[in-house]
């Protein structure tokens, strides 16, 4: 068996550590929890996974990104090929399985980085595929045809390319599959979207998004599927004919994987919205629709935006579907039942699992460091592009942090999962999945509690309220803030910044102008308008060029950054802001090469009446933090270095990065 572990991998701009240093084993005071592995803290580098038995949720290098497929490199057709399409984690990587775990989730271990076989830019959706006489292809889209290549297991390298050209198909496809058939025949499988306009083509702020009665204005963009069947996959040219009406999905079909049976066989799809459909095969074709239901028969939905598919095969007894979306990627295992309805029946998502692996919070995550259950350890609350909030309990020191597998927090006894639906997203219903939870911990209405407060893709700001104990934390359901009785509005995935100041409790977001803007707090449900922040004595401070979904954004820290006894801000950005203005702003403007970073406001007026100077970039060794293009999200923390106020990151990948305060400077 190849050692993947002795391999090295980058993720793009961040270089993330394979292993954790092993310190022996430690007992938390106030739990049950046995820690298997601590590590030491890099300055710079991401919090690991302090986990039971080694192994935590997979961490993935991207945020966005397919499942390739399953095939044999170091197990029998177990070892699992991702692609990452975004330009933070862009790339081919394969993950050696290695075991299940007592609940019977698939384990892996950290991946190689496959090189491509082409220069990579991210466009190229591809799949891997072994027949069953155990030869290993991959497939990649190029535009409207297919190029292949052979895999070699012993080099881990790709063959030249050569060129399939596919005919058949009413205009260009969006993703496709291949499997092979009971006969030994092979199908392709192209999702091909219906005809038609689905925006006016314009960019932000010229895109006309709802209507004035609410509604989108365009049609609801719907695929479905073609399909080639060929003796050998090493066609030149193949031709496709319709499967199914092109009316099987909203937006798309992200991916395809055969679920065999000895006396049938199904083809299973993923989709943007989440929906996971079942067909079985007959005869060459597609028969009419199914779902992968849950025990009570509900259509099993993706918990993230997006669903490609791999089918897993262990025994008879562990076997499942794997899914993989922004933010997460998970295993349902199959019941091998069927309901009345002919769906078949898997059991509820688990994360897939990985070996000494960082702490992975979803995608673009917004972290809070905070001691959340009152054992004097910080731990981390964080909310993601996926909708939830999750807890992370640290359960070493705050010299020596080591956290969990987050838990999912609830309110009212329901997990939160903000999802803004068909209206509520400035983007329109093709973000309908699209949460951007963005919580900050605070005690808001002077308990003794740490409550979250919370901005999200809504453009909602609310309040969710800690009615439990200081031990037990419980929140209650989302409550809205108000200005004048009216719904506090503002722009989209903002962190609110909370805090007090000049003994009052402070609360700024981004206005309808895109400004920075200060409200004090009247009770624990209303706010007074004290009006924008500025530069100087009059100057707003703006945060984008642009109108539209390109508003927001912006992550706020109230924080005495610079230890002179007057509370500052830390701002988190993503790429394309430009703080404080339109032409000079950052980062923007940052060089060489601009990237979400975290900007410094010293406050050089009171507390009372703050005064800004111009955003510094944070530096990282004498170098501007860049993470990315997409968000960042900075939160202060005396973790780490010994009463140090040091800082942790939340990034676009869904780390967590550890920054000491000795090596930063602005």
């Amino acid at each position: 068996m190849l050692n993947l572990l002795k391999v090295a991998r980058a993720f793009g701009a961040l270089t993330i550590p394979l292993c954790i240093v092993a310190t022996g084993v430690l007992k938390a005071q106030t739990s049950s929890y046995t820690l298997a592995q601590s590590y030491n803290l890099e300055s710079g580098g991401p919090l690991m996974n302090a986990s039971v038995n080694g192994y935590g949720r997979m961490a993935l290098p991207f945020y966005n990104g397919f499942i390739m497929g399953l095939a044999s490199v170091t197990s029998d057709k177990k070892d699992l090929f991702l692609q990452g399409t975004d330009g933070h984690g862009r790339g081919f990587y394969l993950y050696s399985y290695k075991k299940l775990s007592p609940k019977g989730v698939p384990v892996f271990v950290q991946p190689v980085k496959l090189t491509a076989p082409f220069k990579d830019g991210g466009d190229n959706r591809g799949v891997i595929f072994q027949n069953n006489k155990n030869k290993i292809y991959s497939f990649w889209k190029f535009g409207s045809t297919l190029r292949w290549a052979d895999f070699d297991k012993k080099t881990l390298a790709f063959s030249e390319l050569h060129k399939i050209n596919v005919k058949g198909l009413p205009r260009g496809f969006t993703n496709f599959g291949l499997v092979q058939l009971k006969n030994s025949k092979y199908l392709f499988l192209f999702t091909v979207r219906e005809e038609g306009v689905f925006s006016n083509g314009e960019q932000f702020p010229k895109k006309i998004t709802y209507t004035a009665e609410g509604f989108w204005p365009y049609e609801l963009a719907k695929s479905g599927i073609y399909g080639a069947v060929v003796d050998n996959p090493e066609q030149e040219e193949i031709k496709a004919v319709e499967l199914t009406a092109l009316n099987q999905s909203l937006f798309s079909i992200d991916g395809y994987s055969l679920y065999s049976e000895p006396q049938e066989d199904f083809v299973l799809t993923g989709s943007r919205l989440g929906t996971l459909s079942a067909y079985k095969l007959d005869n060459e074709r597609l028969s009419p629709r199914r779902y992968l239901v849950d025990k009570e028969g509900i259509i099993l939905r993706n918990p993230n935006v997006g669903s490609s598919v791999a089918y897993f095969y262990d025994s008879s007894e562990n076997q499942g579907l794997f899914t993989l979306g922004e933010g997460g990627i998970y295993y349902y295992k199959n019941t091998r039942k069927k309901d009345a309805k002919g769906n078949l029946i898997f059991n509820d998502p688990e994360h897939l699992l990985s070996e000494h692996t960082r702490l992975h919070g979803g995608s673009l995550v917004v972290p809070n460091v905070t001691d959340w259950d009152a054992d004097g350890k910080l731990d981390l609350i964080a909310g993601n592009s996926m909708g939830f909030i999750f807890f992370f309990k640290n359960i070493g020191t705050n010299e020596k942090p080591a956290y969990m597998d987050p838990e999912y927090l609830k309110a009212g006894d329901k997990i939160i999962h903000i999802q803004p639906g068909y209206r509520e997203d400035i983007q329109g219903p093709g973000e309908a999945r699209w949460g951007y939870t963005c919580p900050t911990v605070a005690d808001w209405n002077a308990d003794g509690l740490p409550d979250i407060l919370m901005g999200d893709s809504r453009g909602k700001f609310m309040v969710f309220l800690n009615i439990g104990t200081k031990n037990q934390p419980k929140l209650d359901t989302e409550h809205t803030l108000y200005l004048d009785g009216m719904d506090l509005y503002g722009t989209w995935r903002v962190k609110p910044g909370v805090g007090k100041m000049a003994d009052k409790m402070a609360y700024i977001i981004m206005d309808r102008d895109d400004h920075f803007h200060l409200y004090w707090q009247i009770d624990k449900y209303n706010l007074e308008d004290k009006g924008k922040l500025t530069i100087g004595d009059s100057i707003p401070i703006r945060g984008n060029r642009l109108g539209g979904g390109t508003v927001g954004r912006g992550k706020f820290e109230i924080v005495d950054w610079d230890e002179d006894g007057v509370k500052d801000l830390l701002v988190g950005t993503y790429g394309k802001q430009s703080i404080p203005d339109t032409i000079s702003g950052l980062p923007v403007n940052m060089k060489p090469k601009r990237g979400s970073t975290v900007l410094f406001l010293r406050n050089s007026g009171t507390e009372q009446r703050p005064v800004y100077e111009y955003p510094k970039i944070l530096k990282f060794k004498g170098q501007n933090i860049s993470l990315g293009g997409h968000s960042c999200a900075p939160a202060t923390a005396k973790i780490g270095d010994k009463g140090a106020l040091n800082l942790v990151v939340g990034i676009e990948t869904g780390a967590f990065i550890y920054y000491s305060r000795k090596d930063l400077s602005w």
